[in-house]
C-alpha cells in the first residue's frame, strides 16, 4: 500500500466529526421532540377531560347500534347559492356517496342546514306535463328519520327552481303537500341532471337516504328504483356531522398554532378548528443544490405524510386514533413537506365514566425544532466537511510530495552505479532538514566511500604491477646469476621451481597491466567507421593458424557490418573471447564465430562446445577477477579477460551477454553493437 494511499485513509478517519455533530443533533432533537409531546399530550388529557363532561351532541349516536353506511356532511366555509351548481361547494370530490350506477351525491352542512348535491347520469329525462297526468316523470326521494320515517319527494315539471312535497311509498307519488322550508334547483346536462336542495337539519333526522325513480320512455308510470338498500329500514345511512353544540364548548379550547379536532367512536371528525403553523420556507426541489439535497437526504425520517392523518374525507382512521379509542394516549409524528417539517399529534380518550365517547386529537407544527436543528446540522457538517476536505488535500499533497521525494531518492539510488560500474555518490534532498534528509545524506557518504575504495580497486591492478615488476625482476635477474654458478644437482629442481614461479608471476603481471593498458586505451581512442566483417574474418583466419587443435567457423548474415568505434579494441575483444573459448573447450571441437543483425544493430556471437556456466554467476562473469574455472591449466587466469571484453563493449555503446545453448551441449557469448550510419 503507497504511502499516499495510507495517508488518505488516515484523513478519512475525520469523517468521524461530523459523523459525531449528527449523532448529537440526532439526540438534541430527540430531547426536544420528547419535551413537545409531554407538553402536547398535557394539554390534549385536559382538554379531553373538559369535554368528557360535556354532551358532544346528537351526531355522536353509535353506529354499532344498527346497520349501515355513514353519511357525513361536510361544513361548508359559505353558504351555496341554490343553482344546480357545484363550484361553490368547498368539499372534496372523493367525499360523495353512489346512487346506483349512475349517480353521486354530496353531502354539506352551512349554519344548521344541510345541503345536498345529486349528479345523475340519464339520457332520457321525462317531465310530467301537467298535474295529476301521468307518467310523473323523473323524480327524486329523500327520506329522512328521527322517530318516524319521512318522504320528501323532488319533483319538477321543467328545469329550475322547486320546493319539496311530503310522498308515501311505494309509488311516492307528486301529493301537492309541499314542505316549505326544504327547496331546491334542477338543472339538466349534457348526460342528465343535477339537484342542489336544502333543509333544516332539525328535519334531517338522525337516518337519512337519497334514491332516485327513473322513469323510462313509453313505459306509462313504470319506474325504477335505482339504491332499493336504502330504503330497507336496517340498511338506511346514519347522518354524521359536526354539532354546533361542540363547536361552540370546543373552540373554547383552541390555542394559536395548534390544531384541535374531536372524533367519535367511527372516527369522524365532529370538530376541527385551529391550524398549525405555515412552513416558514417554501422548499422547491427543482431549485436545490447538490449540497442541499444531500443534507436533506440524511435528515429525512421515516414519518408518514401529514395527508394521510385522514384516510378517506371527515374520517380518521389511523392507527393512533385506534390506540386512544382503545384508551391509551399516544403521539404520532407526520411529515408535512419532504425532509423540512414535521407535525406532531397527541391523541388521547375521551370518556363518560367508564364509557368513551370519541378521542381527542390535537396538533402542532415542530417547525422551530427542526429549523433549529436543520440550521445547527448544516453549520455544523459544512464546517466538519470542509475541515476533512482540508485535511484529507492537505495529507495527499503531502503524501504526495514526500512520495516524490522518497521515489526521487530511489530513482537514484537505483542509477548511482552505471552501466559501466562508475559510482555518482551524489544523491538528491541532501540539503533537507528532515529524517529523508539525513537519509540521503547517509546514503552520499556511503556511496563515497564506496566510489573511493571502487577505485582504489580498479587501480590496484596498475599499482600492483608497477610496484612487483622492480622486485620480480630482481628475482630474474638472481636466479640467471645463480644459474650460471657452479652448483650441485640436488639444486636444479629447487632452481627449476623458483624459475616457474617467477614465470607465473610474470604472466600475472602482464595480464593486470593488459588490463590497465586496455583501460588507458579506451579513453585516449578516437572513434573511426569501420567494417567488423573484415576485423572478424582476419581474425578467424589467423585462429585456425594459432590454434591448430580447434576447428573454426566464421559466418555473416548481417545486412550492414560498419561500426562506429575501433577496429584494434574490437580485435582484442574478440581474442579474449576465442581465449576463453579454447579454454573450456574438448580438443579438436568446433568453435563458431557468427556476425548477424539490423540495419540499427549488429550481434557478434562466439559459440564453443563444453561445460556449461553456473546459473548463479552468469551476472557476475563480465566483473573484475571473477572466473568459473574448476581446474587449473598450464596458464593462470585472473578473471580479467572477459572483464577486458566488457569494457571494450561499454566503449563501444554495446551490451554483453551470456548463456548456455539449449541442447546443453556449450555456451554462447553476444556482443551487440550498434551500427554507424554511412554517408
Amino acid at each position: 500500500m503507497s504511502l499516499r494511499t495510507q495517508l488518505l485513509g488516515l484523513g478519512l478517519l475525520t469523517l468521524a466529526l461530523p459523523w459525531a455533530g449528527y449523532r448529537y443533533v440526532q439526540e438534541l432533537e430527540g430531547a426536544l421532540r420528547s419535551g413537545l409531546e409531554q407538553s402536547l399530550l398535557a394539554s390534549a388529557g385536559t382538554i379531553a377531560a373538559a369535554l368528557g363532561d360535556q354532551e358532544l351532541g346528537t351526531s355522536t349516536t353509535n353506529s354499532s347500534s344498527g346497520t349501515g353506511q355513514i353519511i357525513y356532511a361536510h361544513p361548508l366555509n359559505r353558504q351555496p347559492l341554490l343553482d344546480g351548481y357545484r363550484d361553490d361547494w368547498d368539499t372534496p370530490d372523493a367525499a360523495s356517496v353512489p346512487i346506483g350506477t349512475g349517480g353521486r351525491f354530496w353531502l354539506a352542512l352551512y349554519d344548521r342546514t344541510i345541503y345536498f348535491f345529486l349528479s345523475f347520469t340519464d339520457r332520457t329525462l321525462i317531465y310530467q306535463n301537467a298535474p295529476g297526468e301521468t307518467p310523473y316523470g323523473d323524480r327524486i326521494v329523500l327520506l329522512t328519520e328521527d322517530e318516524e320515517p319521512h318522504w320528501l319527494l323532488f319533483h319538477t315539471t321543467a328545469p329550475g327552481r322547486l320546493v319539496a312535497q311530503r310522498t308515501d311509498p311505494p309509488l311516492f307519488t307528486p301529493s301537492g303537500e309541499y314542505e316549505s322550508r326544504v327547496s331546491g334547483y334542477w338543472r339538466e346536462t349534457q348526460n342528465g341532471f343535477t339537484v342542489e336542495a336544502r333543509l333544516p337539519l332539525d328535519l334531517a333526522g338522525e337516518r337519512l337516504g337519497l334514491t332516485v325513480v327513473n322513469v323510462n320512455p313509453g313505459a306509462g308510470d313504470n319506474y325504477q328504483v335505482l339504491d332499493e338498500n336504502l330504503w330497507r329500514d336496517d340498511e338506511l345511512g346514519f347522518l354524521r356531522y359536526r354539532p354546533t353544540e361542540l363547536s361552540t364548548l370546543a373552540s373554547r379550547f383552541e390555542q394559536p398554532g395548534r390544531r384541535l379536532r374531536v372524533i367519535d367512536t367511527d372516527g369522524w371528525v365532529l370538530f376541527d378548528g385551529g391550524a398549525v403553523d405555515p412552513l416558514a420556507v417554501t422548499f422547491d426541489d427543482t431549485s436545490l443544490s447538490f449540497t442541499e439535497r444531500f443534507y436533506r437526504l440524511i435528515l429525512r425520517r421515516n414519518d408518514p405524510p401529514y395527508e394521510t392523518v385522514e384516510q378517506s374525507p371527515g374520517q380518521v382512521t389511523n392507527a393512533a386514533l385506534q390506540t386512544a379509542l382503545a384508551g391509551d394516549a399516544v403521539t404520532t409524528w407526520y411529515a408535512r413537506a419532504p425532509e423540512a417539517s414535521a407535525i406532531v399529534a397527541a391523541s388521547v380518550p375521551i370518556s363518560q365514566g367508564a364509557t368513551r365517547i370519541g378521542a381527542l386529537t390535537l396538533e402542532q407544527s415542530s417547525d422551530s425544532i427542526l429549523t433549529l436543528t436543520n440550521e445547527a446540522l448544516l453549520r455544523l457538517i459544512s464546517v466538519t466537511l470542509l475541515a476533512t476536505l482540508l485535511v484529507v488535500v492537505g495529507l495527499i499533497g503531502y503524501a504526495t510530495l514526500l512520495s516524490f521525494r522518497i521515489r526521487r531518492l530511489a530513482q537514484a539510488a537505483d542509477s548511482a552505479l552505471d552501466p559501466k560500474g562508475k559510482i555518482h555518490p551524489s544523491l538528491p534532498g541532501r540539503r533537507a532538514k528532515d529524517e529523508i534528509g539525513d537519509l540521503a545524506r547517509s546514503f552520499t557518504r556511503l556511496l563515497g566511500r564506496l566510489s573511493e575504495y571502487t577505485e582504489y580497486l580498479s587501480t590496484l591492478k596498475g599499482k600492483l604491477a608497477h610496484e612487483l615488476r622492480t622486485p620480480l625482476a630482481v628475482v630474474t635477474t638472481s636466479l640467471d646469476n645463480l644459474e650460471r654458478e657452479p652448483h650441485g644437482s640436488h639444486l636444479s629442481p629447487y632452481l627449476a621451481r623458483l624459475r616457474e614461479g617467477s614465470g607465473r608471476l610474470d604472466t600475472i603481471l602482464n595480464a593486470m597491466s593488459e588490463a590497465t593498458v586496455i583501460e588507458q586505451a579506451i579513453s585516449n581512442t578516437e572513434l573511426e567507421v569501420f567494417d567488423l566483417h573484415r576485423v572478424l574474418e582476419s581474425c578467424t583466419e589467423a585462429y585456425r593458424d594459432v590454434y591448430k587443435t580447434r576447428t573454426f567457423s566464421y559466418e555473416n548474415c548481417a545486412p550492414q557490418t560498419h561500426i562506429l568505434g575501433s577496429a584494434e579494441l574490437i580485435a582484442q575483444m574478440v581474442d579474449k573471447l576465442i581465449d576463453n573459448a579454447v579454454s573450456f573447450s574438448p580438443r579438436d571441437s568446433k568453435i563458431e564465430v557468427r556476425l548477424s543483425g539490423t540495419q540499427q544493430e549488429l550481434s557478434i556471437a562466439v559459440v564453443n562446445r563444453g561445460p556449461g556456466l553456473p546459473k548463479a554467476m552468469r551476472a557476475q562473469l563480465f566483473d573484475s577477477l571473477v572466473s568459473v574455472r574448476d581446474k587449473r591449466d598450464d596458464h593462470h587466469h585472473l578473471g580479467l579477460g572477459l572483464y577486458i571484453v566488457s569494457l571494450i563493449t561499454n566503449f563501444h555503446a554495446g551490451k554483453a551477454r551470456c548463456s548456455n545453448l539449449v541442447d546443453g551441449t556449450g555456451v554462447i557469448f553476444e556482443i551487440a553493437i550498434p551500427t554507424a550510419e554511412i554517408n
